[in-house]
């Protein structure tokens, strides 16, 4: 063998290990990604579903406080807690004025 086909078997195993590199880093990316993006389908389909729960009772003339909080608690029991001026309940935040009046509806991602 020659000097400059030792040199380029050499290029070419370098070239090969470089890009199985990347593709590895390329595949661990992207289920990192899918990862993500099924966590992020999660949150939202489980606040939709509070929101779903609630809307009926929300409605209602002279719904009350404790009757929507129940109503955002009927898929499971999460966590009750009151930040920044609203009830957090699971995944959304649920404001309500003097009179324990539903006023606005806020996702837990949102800045509001």
């Amino acid at each position: 063998m020659t000097r400059r086909s030792v040199l380029v078997i050499v290029a070419l195993a370098v070239l090969l290990v470089a890009s199985n590199a990347w593709w590895a880093y390329r595949l661990l990316d992207a289920g990192v990604s899918a990862t993500y993006h099924e966590v992020s389908l999660e949150n939202h389909r489980t606040a939709l579903g509070q929101i779903l729960a609630i809307i009926p009772i929300a409605v209602r003339p002279g719904a009350t406080q404790p009757e929507i909080l129940r109503a955002a608690q009927k898929d499971g029991n999460p966590e009750v807690f009151e930040k920044d001026g609203y009830v957090w309940v699971g995944r959304v935040g649920l404001k309500f004025d003097g009179a324990g009046h539903l006023v606005e509806v806020v996702p837990a991602w949102s800045p509001f």
